[in-house]
């Protein structure tokens, strides 16, 4: 009797104190990780609202095929973690604790900083989202098991590379990259002694060949190969490490390879054996061949990659909410602080980012003018560029007739080859030249439709004039001119380039640029923006 009473008076003096307490450590645990999510999709909104936008713009069934992948991924995610835990007799791998662990932790902070970071040099949307998915697993981290969120890790990857990329694919990586895979193709021919066949040239012949949607860019041949990768990863449970990070990079440059030997391979076809149907023929093949033998190397290499090993942790559902709160409370603190200067950083970095200072072009008496609308195309691609001012002119010069389209902005993005417009309005592109029309425009001059119609364009600022798109992304990163105007002009007729009215009308039409800048720069100093 005396044992039971002992018993029943030990209980009451045991739990008494956690009695009181559990309710306020239950509602500060769940406080915790929902304030570090508000202040990470804070810090990332641009992202988000991006994200959304691009979602709404891509058609139905590519919805509809996004969504039941995203399900079948969760779906199997969850159900080897519900078998599991059944296994071992425990609930499944999430709670609402919030756990400190070194590799998620890595994961969301340095993807956080590596957005801002490349906010600050040069903005792609699509990385930027690409790391805000993954800098989200790495916050899930914090609240599900380390063995479900290694193993898992992979199916983050395969997410974050095909939201970003589902649509606008080469609007923001698809022409530097294309411009440096003909650059390297330029250097390849050359060593072969293949000569005047500049990297432009090469441009217009790959998008001239590529009449059906294959990746000209080589972008899309790095999405699939990549997407290979961590979908065999991830089904035969290859464990994320060096290894796999070499045999990462390995089928990177596999993928980058084969495209840049395909254009090669297009070019001495078309241009140096002069069979301009085969190299249609071979455009397609060439790219999947390249693909298929790229991604099957790399699933030898991931032979060579250890397999998932579960390490036994220590279940943290079995501990007390108040004792997990104790565990760091500092640590958890100084996270969500630490996030919330992230989010403070990009929006400040957001609002600076947004500034446009031109102001509408006045010509010359001597060139007559009126504006004409955009076309459908044009109306569409800069509609997806908010911030862009753009201007579309016919004018009468003399003897000369045409019509100029110019766009002004802060992005590079918002710029794409105006020999890819020709071509996309049915206008074949016989030859692009660099030419020197004024001491000051340095131009890309065009021949167009069997040399009937001629075309020139250049990429102005208030301090350069260049005819080269690498230096115009190039001032991005320096953000030593801010302002930049694309000028493209299409002549009626068939001009020379070396003629003394097309040197007067760049040199007219430069000039006028120029102080549209500065007008825009004064007004933008008077208003105080």
């Amino acid at each position: 009797m005396s044992s039971g009473i002992m018993q029943r008076t030990n209980i009451p003096n045991s739990d008494l104190p956690d009695a009181v307490s559990p309710n306020s450590g239950v509602n500060l645990v769940w406080l915790a990780p929902f304030l570090l999510a508000l202040a990470w999709f804070w810090a990332n909104i641009s992202a988000v609202k991006w994200l959304l936008s691009s979602l709404v713009e891509i058609p139905t069934l590519y919805k509809i095929v996004i969504a039941f992948l995203i399900v079948a991924l969760v779906v199997r995610s969850t159900g080897n973690s519900v078998s599991a835990a059944l296994e071992e007799d425990r609930p499944p791998g999430f709670s609402p604790n919030f756990v400190l662990r070194r590799y998620p932790l890595l994961l969301m902070l340095g993807a956080g900083i590596c957005s801002i970071a490349l906010q600050c040099i040069i903005d792609i949307k699509q990385i930027t989202v690409l790391l805000f998915i993954l800098g989200t697993y790495g916050l899930c981290g914090l609240l599900v098991e380390p063995n479900f969120w290694r193993k898992n890790l992979p199916v983050a990857g395969l997410l974050a590379c095909i939201l970003p990329f589902n649509t606008q694919l080469n609007n923001g990586l698809g022409l530097p990259a294309r411009v440096l895979t003909a650059q390297v193709v330029e250097q390849l021919l050359s060593m072969l002694h293949v000569g005047a066949i500049s990297s432009y040239d090469i441009i217009v012949l790959e998008n001239g060949i590529a009449h059906v949607d294959v990746p000209c860019s080589g972008i899309k041949t790095l999405l699939v190969g990549t997407l290979f990768l961590l979908t065999a990863t991830w089904l035969e449970c290859r464990q994320l490490s060096l290894k796999w990070l070499a045999v990462c990079a390995a089928n990177f440059l596999m993928l980058v390879s084969a495209n840049a030997l395909r254009v090669a391979v297009l070019v001495l076809v078309a241009q140096v054996f002069q069979q301009q149907t085969y190299a249609e023929i071979l455009h397609v093949p060439l790219g999947i061949v390249g693909l298929i033998c790229a991604c099957f190397l790399s699933w030898l290499m991931l032979q060579k990659v250890p397999k998932f090993q579960e390490t036994k942790e220590i279940d943290f559902n079995s501990q007390r909410d108040l004792q997990i709160l104790k565990n760091q409370p500092l640590a958890k603190l100084g996270l969500i602080v630490a996030v919330a200067v992230l989010g403070a950083i990009s929006q400040l970095y957001h609002v600076e980012s947004e500034k446009l200072a031109i102001a509408p072009l006045k010509f010359p008496e001597q060139i007559v003018s009126e504006s004409i609308p955009l076309n459908a195309s044009e109306q569409k691609f800069f509609g997806n560029y908010p911030g862009t001012q753009t201007e579309k002119k016919r004018f009468v010069s003399g003897n000369l007739r045409g019509s100029m389209l110019t766009v002004a902005s802060t992005s590079w993005q918002t710029y794409h080859a105006p020999e890819l417009c020709f071509i996309a309005s049915g206008i074949p592109v016989n030859r692009i030249e660099k030419k020197q029309l004024t001491p000051a425009v340095t131009a890309r001059w065009l021949s167009l439709k069997d040399n009937q119609l001629s075309a020139a364009y250049w990429l102005q600022s208030a301090q350069q004039t260049t005819d080269n798109f690498l230096s115009r992304i190039g001032s991005d990163i320096t953000h030593k001119n801010h302002t930049w105007v694309l000028v493209s002009i299409l002549f009626d007729s068939s001009v020379n380039p070396a003629n003394s009215e097309i040197q007067n009308f760049a040199n007219t039409v430069h000039n006028a640029v120029n102080d549209s800048l500065k007008r825009g720069k004064n007004e933008k100093i008077k208003t105080g923006i």
